[in-house]
């Protein structure tokens, strides 16, 4: 599967605990997208640097936020955030899962 979604403002709760994450707007993912962690490639805007990543989408139960989807890109510092992000899925990794607490 391969998409492109705008980045959006998160709530920054993923640069707070070491894991910086790009946030997408979700009307912008496919519907047929299951919720889940998954691996993936991330190419940072439209004509960017393809990058090795970690998507989740759906809901984060720890927290009990709403859906979202964000990736976290793997061996890159993204400085600046891109406009857009397109998404090159590559497997579904896990299901959504809850945990005990932020640090687990």
């Amino acid at each position: 599967m391969h998409f492109t979604a705008p980045v959006i403002t998160g709530s920054g709760r993923g640069k707070k605990l070491g894991i910086p994450t790009l946030n997408l707007d979700t009307a912008h993912v496919p519907d047929t997208l299951e919720e889940g962690v998954y691996a993936c490639f991330a190419r940072l805007g439209e004509n960017g640097t393809r990058v090795p990543a970690v998507m989740h989408r759906g809901t984060r139960p720890t927290f009990g936020d709403t859906p979202s989807c964000e990736v976290h890109v793997l061996n890159h510092i993204v400085a600046i955030a891109p406009r857009s992000l397109v998404v090159d899925v590559v497997e579904k990794i896990r299901d959504v899962q809850k945990f005990a607490d932020e640090h687990a």
